[in-house]
């Protein structure tokens, strides 16, 4: 095999005999990277870095660092144009990938490389363009990546190119928000709008039925379009996903936890109820208090149950993992982070970590570097203050708000007012006199994180004007605003949060369920949200287990399917305006 790369590797090869048959071509595409690798590291000059290069394309993927090493013994001037052309596209590739594993300076490097790139010197047509857009998503410009390709014209194209394309364009669409998409929707036209509108329409459908609805009748309205012509093949698992016949609800309906799962069950019914006619399962109510969970468990399979939703409490979601369940199980809430999910278990809840995670990533996209975060002494403060601390590159200040009647004294001490103070002390002590004195904030902080109440907050923004800190932009979580009325919100003006996309966008499944359920206030609106999702997660979660589905917009957040089991919410982020809580570009509550 050595032999025979090394014959291939070679541009100058006198034209072989009888006696020296030509290289298989197709010998050499089989070759493992490590028959390459050898080959080259045994040849010299242009052979060696062609066969370099081969064993590059091929370990960039699954080993970058091997890659790196790979590309670094090719001499790019024994190159031809054409394998010019190829080393230049894999080495932006490997910068990309260096880029993202936080090597930023590396994506300008990668940018040059592609500059420099003749894509007419390259069999593939689509090549150069892909990595242009995996370059833009990768820089957090999905967005534009994605419509980069839908307006891409290749060379020349084939069906098979087109194809591809298509198949590109939807994976650049699913990695980018949901809200994007609906926005993005509204403001596209021609090709791009059907493409926007094709992505939010498998994002808002509640239903698979409804889904396939959508799409024959877009396909219909639309029989020129990319997507119409050549279908990405994701959504070939629509009409592949395996029917649900009867759903087990396991929920906690007596004891402590009674008013939190009847809030899920109602929501979950009542969506049933309204999309009955549309689905094709039957629902069975389990109270998780009133008998052992195995019990329930193995009650559910005997009547039929072939998905189950549930359980609530984080002990019960640990003892259903420990059954290993046989049928598709959505736990509505977390395994803890040493435990190993089942193979059947996905898990999706209202963990403040994803809130935090939604602010982090707010403050990344506005370039915000020092960053001052305020917490008071509750659990879900503190586990939100870990998640921001644990993902924050820049210079980060945290300061604890231990009581409410000393919230100004902390921001104080925060703001560096307090040493302020102390530097005049001192100064009077050297002179001997008293000075006039205007104390000074801090000007180092570009952003406030408030972790804290709607009381606390009420408390804070008095404290930051006082401390000459009210310019300074402040985010929250939802639990600085969820509930509070208009007058309160009035004070908290300028708040950005981040916030369940039910509330912040009063979808139409809230405003009914509020019409029922009195939701405003409620301090378990949120426990609905989770039901509403748990519904129109029932019919999809095998599609989650086997990979088909990675994304939805849901009521409790923008979720994504992982390969771990565990869904991740990104929520929405809304700012507080006349009172309100909005999305820049609605009406909001």
């Amino acid at each position: 095999m050595a032999l025979i790369l090394a014959a291939w590797g070679c541009q100058s090869t006198p034209a072989p005999t009888d006696e020296a048959p030509a290289p298989d071509v197709q010998q050499v595409a089989e070759a493992s990277p490590d028959a390459l690798l050898a080959a080259a590291r045994s040849a010299r000059g242009a052979r060696a870095s062609r066969l370099f290069l081969e064993a590059a394309e091929r370990l960039l993927d699954a080993d970058p660092a091997a890659a790196a090493e790979a590309l670094a013994a090719t001499d790019p001037t024994d190159l031809d144009e054409d394998d010019t052309a190829r080393f230049l596209l894999t080495r932006a590739r490997l910068a990309i990938l260096e880029g993202l594993s936080g090597a930023t300076e590396r994506f300008a490097e990668a940018r040059a490389d592609l500059a420099a790139v003749a894509d007419d010197r390259l069999d593939d047509p689509l090549a150069v363009a892909l990595v242009r857009a995996e370059l833009m998503a990768a820089t957090g410009a999905e967005r534009a990546a994605a419509e980069y390709l839908m307006d891409y014209r290749p060379a020349a194209p084939d069906a098979g190119i087109r194809q591809r394309q298509s198949d590109a364009i939807w994976e650049r669409l699913a990695e980018v928000p949901p809200l994007v998409v609906v926005d993005a929707e509204r403001g596209a036209s021609g090709v791009r709008r059907g493409w926007w509108q094709l992505k939010a329409m498998m994002f808002q459908s509640f239903t698979l039925a409804e889904q396939q609805r959508r799409l024959a009748a877009w396909r219909d309205s639309r029989p020129d379009h990319p997507a119409t012509r050549h279908p990405p093949a994701a959504l070939a698992s629509l009409a592949g996903a395996p029917p649900v016949t009867r759903v087990g609800l396991l929920l906690p309906l007596s004891g402590n936890l009674s008013r939190a799962g009847r809030a899920v069950r109602d929501a979950f019914v009542a969506t049933y109820l309204s999309h009955r006619e549309e689905v094709g399962f039957d629902v069975i109510v389990y109270d998780t208090a009133a008998e052992p969970l195995p019990a329930l468990y193995e009650r559910a399979l005997v009547d039929g149950a072939d998905l189950l939703i549930g359980p609530l409490a984080k002990e019960a979601v640990s003892q259903m993992n420990t059954l290993n369940p046989e049928v598709p199980v959505l736990a509505l809430n977390y395994l803890g982070d040493e435990e190993l999910p089942a193979a059947n278990l996905v898990q999706l809840g209202l963990a403040i970590e994803d809130e935090a995670a939604t602010l982090s990533a707010w403050l990344t996209d506005e370039r915000t570097e020092r960053l001052l975060l305020l917490h008071n002494d509750e659990d879900w403060a503190r586990r939100a203050r870990a998640t921001v601390a644990s993902s924050w590159t820049g210079a980060l200040t945290v300061q604890p708000l231990e009581d409410i009647r000393t919230v100004t004294e902390s921001v104080g001490v925060a703001m560096h007012v307090a040493a302020s103070e102390t530097r005049r002390e001192e100064l009077e002590a050297v002179l001997g006199t008293s000075l006039e004195f205007l104390p000074r904030a801090r000007g180092d902080v570009d952003a406030i994180v408030a972790l804290v109440t709607q009381l606390e907050a009420s408390a804070l923004v008095p404290a930051l004007k006082f401390h000459f800190a009210d310019q300074i932009p402040v985010y929250a979580t939802s639990q600085t605003v969820r509930g509070a009325s208009p007058e309160r919100l009035r004070d908290l003006a300028g708040f950005r949060v981040s916030e369940l996309p039910w509330f912040a966008l009063e979808t139409p499944s809230y405003r009914a369920l509020d019409d029922a359920f009195a939701l405003a206030g409620s301090p378990f609106a949120a426990l609905y949200a989770l039901g509403v999702d748990a519904f129109r997660l029932a019919e999809r979660l095998p599609l989650v287990l086997d990979g088909s589905m990675t994304e939805l917009l849901g009521s409790t957040g923008e979720l994504s399917f992982t390969p771990s089991g565990r869904v991740q919410r990104r929520l929405a982020r809304a700012e507080v305006r006349a009172g309100r809580v909005q999305v820049p570009g609605t009406v909001g509550r």
